[in-house]
C-alpha cells in the first residue's frame, strides 16, 4: 500500500536526514583518527565511510577514500594495525605496531576526542547565533499547602540556587529535582527584591518520571512558572563556557544511565538503534535545523562515550591493551589479540542483534508514520 504523499515527503526526508547524521558523527570520529595517524607518521591505507563491499572510492596519495554498502559504521586501516599483517611490515617507521605506546594511545583516543569536540562546536553556534529559549526560575505561583508554602517562598521569588548549584532557568530546577530523586532536603537561594534569602524545603513525592525516562517518585515543591519564554542570546566567550558546559552534563548523565543499565535499573529495552535514531532524527527535523543540530551534538556525545567503554573492538578496548602493553614492556601476543579481536567482534554483533530486536519490538508495538 502506497504511502499519501505527506507521509512520503516526511519519510524521505527522515531517512536522507539519518544518514546525514550518521554520517557527520562516522566522518568526524574517523577523521579524528586519520589526522592523528598522520600526525604520528602512520600510514593510512582506507578512509571508509561505511562497513562491507566498496561501492565507490578514490585514490589520493597514499590513501584510499571509499564509500561502503552498510552506511552503519566506517573505519580508518592503519598500515601495521592488525596483528596478523606484522610479520609482512616492511617499513616500520610508518607502521602503527611499531609505534611508541603513548604514540597509539593519541592516535586511538583522537576518534572519540573528535566527537566531543563537535557537540562543543554546535553548541557553542547555536548559543552565538540562534540562542536558546527559557522559562525564567521565578515563580508565578505557590501551591496551597504545599513544601513551598511551608518553608515560605512567595510569588515573585526568583531561585538562584538549590543545594548549592545555580539555576539560571525552571528548566534547570525540573531537571534538578529529576535526577536527585532520592533528595530529603532542598536549601533554595532566593532573590526577593533586594533581598537574598536562604530556604530549606522538605520535598513532596509523588509518581513521575526520572530523567532516563524510569517510572518512579520524584521529589516536587509545589510552584509554578511564568509561561513567559525569554530569548538568551550569548556573547562568543559565554556561548563556548556554556556548551563545554552541557556537554560536561550531558557526559556524566550518560555514563550514570550506562551504571544504571549495568546495575539493571535501566532496563536493556530502553537502548535504541538505528531505528530509534532514525525516528528521533524525524522527530527534530519537524521542528528545523537547530532542534535536529542539538540532537546531532547529544549523539555525538553519546557516540564518544560508547567508542571509549573498555571492551574489544572499542577504542577504550584498545587503550587497554596499550595499558597493558606499557606495564608489560612489550605487546600481549599474536595469539592474545586475536582472541581478543574476535570476542569484540562476537560482543558488537550480539549487540548490534539486541538493540536492532529492541527497535523491532518498538515498531510493533505502535510506531507509526505521522
Amino acid at each position: 500500500m502506497a504511502l499519501p504523499v505527506s507521509n512520503y515527503s516526511y519519510f524521505l526526508s527522515t531517512v536522507l536526514a539519518t544518514i546525514g547524521v550518521i554520517g557527520i558523527l562516522i566522518f568526524v570520529h574517523e577523521l579524528g583518527h586519520f589526522l592523528a595517524a598522520k600526525l604520528m607518521g602512520v600510514r593510512v591505507e582506507v578512509f571508509s565511510l561505511g562497513f562491507g563491499p566498496r561501492l565507490i572510492g578514490i585514490v589520493k596519495g597514499e590513501t584510499e577514500y571509499r564509500l561502503s554498502l552498510i552506511p552503519l559504521g566506517g573505519y580508518v586501516k592503519l598500515y601495521g594495525e592488525h596483528p596478523g599483517t606484522i610479520p609482512f611490515i616492511v617499513d616500520k617507521e610508518r607502521a602503527f605496531a611499531f609505534k611508541k605506546v603513548w604514540q597509539k594511545v593519541i592516535i586511538v583516543i583522537a576518534g572519540p576526542l573528535a566527537n566531543f569536540l563537535l557537540p562543543v562546536i554546535i553548541f557553542w553556534l547555536l548559543f552565538s547565533t540562534a540562542g536558546i529559549y527559557i522559562v525564567p526560575a521565578k515563580i508565578k505561583k505557590v501551591l496551597p499547602n504545599s513544601p513551598a508554602e511551608k518553608a515560605g517562598l512567595k510569588p515573585g521569588d526568583e531561585i538562584l540556587e538549590i543545594n548549592g548549584k545555580k539555576i539560571h532557568s525552571f528548566q534547570d530546577l525540573f531537571f534538578y529535582l529529576r535526577e536527585h530523586n532520592q533528595v530529603k532536603e532542598i536549601v533554595l537561594k532566593v532573590k526577593r527584591g533586594e533581598k537574598l534569602l536562604s530556604l530549606k524545603i522538605q520535598p513532596g513525592f509523588k509518581e513521575g518520571y526520572n530523567i532516563f525516562g524510569k517510572k518512579t517518585k520524584v521529589p516536587f515543591i509545589g510552584v509554578e512558572a511564568t509561561a513567559k519564554f525569554v530569548h538568551k542570546r550569548y556573547n562568543p566567550i559565554e556561548a563556548f563556557i556554556l556548551a563545554v558546559k552541557k556537554v560536561i552534563d550531558f557526559t556524566y548523565l550518560t555514563l550514570v544511565a550506562i551504571g544504571k543499565l549495568l546495575s539493571g535499573e535501566l532496563p536493556f529495552s530502553t537502548l535504541g538503534g538505528p531505528l530509534t535514531i532514525g525516528k528521533m532524527v524525524g522527530e527534530n527535523v519537524k521542528y528545523g535545523l537547530v532542534p535536529l543540530l542539538s540532537f546531532t551534538a547529544l549523539l555525538s556525545i553519546n557516540l564518544g562515550i560508547i567508542n571509549i567503554l573498555p571492551l574489544p573492538m572499542l577504542d577504550g578496548g584498545h587503550l587497554i591493551i596499550f595499558a597493558i602493553e606499557a606495564i608489560r614492556g612489550k605487546p600481549l601476543s599474536l595469539k592474545t589479540q586475536e582472541l581478543l579481536f574476535k570476542i569484540g567482534v562476537a560482543f558488537l554483533v550480539a549487540l548490534s542483534i539486541a538493540v536492532f530486536y529492541n527497535d523491532i519490538i518498538k515498531l510493533i508495538n505502535g510506531w507509526k508514520i505521522p
